[in-house]
């Protein structure tokens, strides 16, 4: 998968357009991102990268769109 694709997924979870965010975006600056964005975000990263290991303690670290992204490499 591309860095396209991946900044398309991250936009949908944000329901922003993917030219409104970049990998320097904090998520809290974005009007979606709360619980329920987050609990979206761990199965987006189970169901397309196979990522059973993301609590929501790893979630919470997170504070960028980049933080995302390094998590979606690491398959």
């Amino acid at each position: 998968m591309n860095i396209e694709e991946k900044m398309s997924m991250i936009a949908e979870l944000l329901e922003e357009e993917v030219s409104a965010i970049s990998s320097a975006t904090e998520l809290t600056a974005m009007d979606y991102w709360d619980s329920m964005a987050a609990l979206s975000l761990i199965v987006l990263l189970e169901e397309n990268f196979g990522r059973t290991d993301i609590s929501s303690d790893k979630i919470k670290t997170m504070t960028t769109v980049q933080h995302i992204l390094d998590v979606m490499e690491k398959i």
